[in-house]
């Protein structure tokens, strides 16, 4: 017996509209972020062209039968992880990362569209085994799943985008009911690894942990960054010091000003009062993504798909404020909907539009069989 899922006539607007006026505040807050920068256009231009896409592919994925990516499990996971390999086969370095694959003058990030795929294949595998969640042999084979996509982004290295999958998987297995003993292994297995993590880390990645404790130990090195973002925070009090008018913005004193700390650009033009607005703004995102799973899903499939989402987002809004106030150690995580960046952008309008396609689904009283 097949359940058929039909079109309801209720979106989610608060989702909808947060997710636009997020998008759109972005693109206002990097057009001052580049304002000083060679070729400043180009940012905005591609951001907009990003947003227009994003928007594009949020509506293909709301009339797209979300129970129908359970029938494409395997093909969904195998793309994600060729992502991973083919970016570590031919991908672009920066910043020490080897994450972009270049396309003539566009660059992507597979890992974006990985955690896509991730929250997807883990969804439709949590909810097949779900009634049996905290039998050994599950938990493996659900571990196993989770390794197939850390174990190449920490290749690249990339150890923050790495979290994001932990984080992901750990809200996943919480959710589905796993029993606390596990998750104190686990934990206690981390203590053990961290150790020997440290020893396969570069010098810039142990750096910016040790900054992350005492910034002001190298403030010209490591803790350059976090020490300006803090200034700049700092600066624009309640009101901000006004768009296009921060000194640490448009001095070039602020590095990666469009990208990992765009929130500290919020906060020294537009003060304690942007940055207030724009984290509430992006908590309404979260929670409605948590709400939509709670109260809106029809079955354990879309509950976790809601769930996964919302658990990125809120990581990487955690971590990018925490960053930037020095509150977590400087990743390079992107700001949700805000920061800099076409492949993120489009990731979390797909992202959110999984959501709707779940919320704006119910369950038909007939049945195909």
């Amino acid at each position: 017996m097949k359940k058929n899922y039909n079109f309801s006539d209720k979106p989610d607007m608060w989702l909808l509209c947060s997710c636009i006026l997020a998008a759109l505040f972005g693109i206002f807050v990097i057009n001052s972020a580049t304002a000083s920068l060679s070729g400043h256009w180009r940012f905005v231009i591609v951001q907009s062209v990003a947003f227009i896409l994003g928007i594009l592919a949020m509506y293909v994925v709301i009339l797209f039968k979300y129970t129908l990516l359970e029938k494409f499990r395997y093909l969904i996971f195998g793309g994600g992880l060729a992502m991973l390999i083919l970016v570590l086969l031919m991908g672009k370095i920066s910043h020490g990362t080897q994450g972009w694959i270049e396309l003539g003058p566009i660059s992507l990030q597979p890992s974006e569209i990985a955690k896509i795929c991730f929250i997807i294949t883990i969804s439709t595998h949590i909810s097949q085994v779900k009634s049996n969640i905290n039998k050994l042999k599950t938990l493996v084979f659900l571990g196993v799943h989770f390794l197939c996509y850390i174990i190449p982004v920490l290749l690249q290295p990339d150890f923050g985008t790495a979290m994001v999958f932990a984080f992901i998987f750990i809200v996943e297995l919480f959710f589905a009911g796993i029993d606390r003993r596990y998750i104190l292994w686990a934990a206690g297995g981390l203590l053990v690894l961290i150790p020997i993590a440290w020893l396969f880390l570069a010098d810039f990645q142990k750096g910016r942990i040790l900054s992350f404790f005492n910034p002001e130990s190298d403030p010209t090195g490591s803790g350059y960054h976090v020490l300006q973002s803090q200034l700049a925070i700092g600066s624009g009090k309640i009101f901000g010091r006004g768009y296009l008018n921060g000194p640490q913005t448009q001095f070039g004193y602020l590095p990666e000003k469009q990208t990992d700390f765009i929130f500290s650009v919020i906060g020294e033009e537009f003060g304690l009062l942007g940055t207030v607005f724009i984290t509430i703004l992006l908590f309404i995102i979260v929670y409605r993504c948590f709400d939509n799973a709670q109260s809106h899903s029809h079955d354990a499939f879309g509950e976790h798909i809601c769930l996964g989402v919302g658990a990125m987002f809120l990581f990487h809004i955690l971590e990018n404020i925490g960053m930037c106030i020095g509150l977590m150690p400087i990743t390079g995580i992107p700001l949700p909907f805000i920061s800099y960046g076409g492949s993120n952008l489009v990731t979390c309008f797909i992202a959110a539009g999984l959501v709707q396609s779940i919320r704006m689904r119910r369950l038909s009283t007939k049945f195909n069989i």
